[in-house]
């Protein structure tokens, strides 16, 4: 009897505990609606192009900063998620390429794309700039038509926080020199 009796203790204690760490557990970790997925930054541009071994990089610069693009993937203001080199070394047909900032400290930016192997031309990149609020700054296609053709997308500069008005162009602003 006493054996049945020290067992169900045992048990109710070790139930009582389990729910304690539980209610404890909740209580510390946030919840999922407190924590919503966030975009990685601030501004992100982001090209798509036709699937195939074709391959474009996405370039951008900050102000008079070194441009971020495949050789040179991340300064103060912008990073490059990924290069995309087309088919090689990939194995889905999803041919992007993103970069987003950290800030958005006042200045110009410049987004452009660049043919780095085009077998085939014209290349039409879909172009898309927005800020992670959802605002989209520009978005278009740009059609690249050799091989090594550089183009910039869209230039625009940022004060306090916003687009500065009457500040978006596209006049070519060259981020990769030569081969």
């Amino acid at each position: 009897m006493t054996s049945i009796l020290t067992r169900d203790l045992l048990m109710n204690f070790l139930m009582g505990l389990v729910a304690l760490v539980i209610l404890v557990l909740a209580a510390i970790a946030p919840s999922a609606k407190d924590d919503p997925a966030q975009l990685p930054g601030n501004l992100v541009a982001s090209i798509t192009w036709p699937s195939g071994r074709t391959d474009v990089d996405l370039w951008v610069q900050h102000g008079d900063e070194m441009a971020v693009g495949y050789s040179h993937r991340s300064d103060r203001v912008w990073s490059l998620l990924r290069d995309d080199l087309g088919t090689a070394n990939d194995d889905t047909p999803l041919n992007a390429e993103s970069a987003f900032t950290r800030g958005l400290p006042d200045g110009e930016y410049a987004v452009n794309v660049r043919c780095f192997g085009c077998a085939k031309v014209p290349v039409p990149v879909s172009v898309e700039v927005r800020l992670a609020e959802g605002g989209v700054i520009w978005k278009g296609t740009v059609d690249l038509l050799k091989d090594k053709q550089e183009r910039t997308a869209i230039r625009f500069r940022m004060a306090g926080g916003q687009i500065a008005p009457g500040s978006a162009s596209q006049v070519f602003k060259q981020m990769k020199r030569g081969e």
